[in-house]
Order: C-alpha cells, then sequence, then structure tokens
C-alpha cells in the first residue's frame, strides 16, 4: 500500500473531479480536501462555478475535470472544446474573482514527441489530435482569464481508481486480457514515463505549499515503453497469457500520438525540493495497493 505522506499545504483546496482516479487521490494526500462532483456544479456553466466557488471557502481549485476520451475527441470535438477549454475559461474567471488560486491538469499530448529528450516546459508544443489541442487551447485560456494559476502537465496516469469515463486504466486492461485471452500484444515504440496518481497528488500537494505558479511537468522519474511496463504487471500478477510485442504503426487508430513522452521534472523538483519516485516504485507500489 502506498505510504501516506504528511500533507504540506495547510489550506482547504476544491478538488474537482474528486471520484476521478487523480481526484480520489487528491482527496486523501491533501489536508484540507473539498470535494466538488459533477452533481454539485458543471464548470461549463459559469454562473454556477461562480456561486460555488463563492460560498466554498477554499484557498485553491485543483481542476481533474476533461474530457479524455482521446479517439471520441476526434467525432465529439465540440463537446471536448466545452469541457478542456470553455470549462477552464470559467474556472479561471470565477478563481480569478474569488483571488483562488488554480491549479489545472494537463497532458503531455501537447507535445508531438519527436524532441527525443525529456520536455521542458518551455518546449514549443506541437499537438497531434483534437484532444491535444483542446488541452493546449484550455491551457491559454487558462493564462489568458486567470490571475494565480498553475497547470501540471503529467504522463500515462493510472490509480487505485479507475478512469471512469475510460472504463479503467492500462493496469486494469492488461489484468483483464492475460487473464482472459492467449495472447497479448502491446505496443513497443512508444517511450512514456506512467504515472502514478498517488504520486501525482502528492507531487501538486507540495506545489502548492511552495506557491507554484505557471507550468508545471510532473511524472514519475525515469522512462519505459508499454510493453516493457506491461511485462512487470504480467510478470508479478503471474498473468497466463503470451505477452507480444508490437509497433504503434500496427495498430488502427484514428489517434495520432507522441512517439516520446517524457517529461522533464526539473523545475518542479528545484522548486518543491521533492524528488518523483521512479516508475518502477510507483508501480510495484500501485500493484500490491490492488
Amino acid at each position: 500500500m502506498a505510504q501516506q505522506k504528511q500533507a504540506v499545504y495547510p489550506h482547504p483546496v476544491a478538488v474537482i473531479g474528486a471520484n476521478g482516479a487523480l481526484g480520489s487521490d487528491l482527496m486523501r494526500v491533501l489536508k484540507q480536501p473539498v470535494a466538488a462532483y459533477h452533481k454539485d456544479f458543471d464548470i461549463v456553466d459559469l454562473e454556477a462555478t461562480r456561486d460555488w466557488l463563492a460560498q466554498s471557502g477554499v484557498k485553491a481549485v485543483v481542476n481533474t475535470a476533461a474530457f479524455h476520451r482521446v479517439p471520441d475527441c476526434e467525432t465529439e470535438y465540440a463537446a471536448a472544446f466545452e469541457v478542456n477549454v470553455i470549462g477552464v475559461r470559467n474556472l479561471a474567471q470565477a478563481c480569478a474573482e474569488h483571488k483562488i488560486h488554480l491549479c489545472h491538469i494537463s497532458t503531455d499530448y501537447v507535445f508531438d514527441g519527436t524532441k527525443g529528450q525529456p520536455y521542458r516546459e518551455d518546449d514549443l508544443p506541437a499537438p497531434l489530435s483534437i484532444y491535444a489541442i483542446s488541452k493546449l487551447a484550455g491551457e491559454q485560456a487558462l493564462a489568458a482569464y486567470g490571475e494565480d494559476w498553475s497547470v501540471v502537465r503529467s504522463c500515462g496516469l493510472y490509480g487505485k481508481v479507475p478512469t471512469r469515463a475510460k472504463g479503467g486504466n492500462f493496469i486494469n486492461a492488461m489484468i483483464r486480457l492475460g487473464t482472459e485471452r492467449d495472447k497479448v500484444t502491446v505496443v513497443n515504440d512508444e517511450i512514456v514515463c506512467p504515472t502514478y496518481t498517488y504520486d501525482l497528488a502528492v507531487g501538486i500537494d507540495r506545489l502548492l505549499a511552495a506557491a507554484g505558479k505557471g507550468i508545471f511537468h510532473i511524472n514519475q522519474s525515469g522512462q519505459t515503453t508499454w510493453f516493457d511496463f506491461a511485462k512487470v504487471i504480467f510478470e508479478r500478477k503471474q498473468l497466463p497469457a503470451a505477452l507480444e510485442p508490437i509497433s504503434a504503426a500496427a495498430f488502427q487508430s484514428v489517434v495520432k500520438r507522441p512517439a516520446y513522452s517524457i517529461l522533464d521534472n526539473g523545475k518542479f523538483e528545484a522548486l518543491t525540493k521533492h524528488s518523483m519516485p521512479g516508475w518502477q516504485d510507483a508501480l510495484e507500489r500501485h500493484l500490491a495497493e490492488i
């Protein structure tokens, strides 16, 4: 089980999407979390957002809400932009009016994956999909309408609570497929750093405590491929299926994904003096917890 870290940000924090993968871990990590669910208010409704924040008593908001079913964004682009851009604009405007810090969660997908070295916050974004475009536009809406804000980009999130919109996560899928099938193929030419939502929640707590402003990259340290990540899952869970590598090009996907998604934690670690654990350590702790 993940060892509980002592929270360092002392003030009440609204967690938008408190029942999601990251939101649920923020609820157990932060010292004074305040749960905010879709039933409480919808971020695409500016007046409802204003009203809820006005009576919340929080000093900061962490927005985990997003339209992140990546393939669906290619056809449901209006809905993707409504949540990922207009919703963020509304939060930025409402938080600015009430002097509340807004920490917004973004993604490694804002880059095209051609750099071949860990991406820094000042690297030029080059999104490859509607989802990625909408997330980058959300960052820009926050910068345009917000006053006291931060953006946290991360990579390949997984946690104890499955992502509701996606019906699970990569680890859940591997355990299910490794049990049901004789053979499972996994991409071996995408360089990633899957990030445990508990560790990311701890990082966000540290960032809030350090009064971080602007864009920050926070993912596990190190790098791997989805295939090598899956190998650890298969070994630890002793799954019976054969695991075989496959190239990303072999998949008939409507979405272009970055082939290299490693984010440089240097700016975050310099400010907070907190180092993110390696992906192997994070995966072992998560597998022990589930």
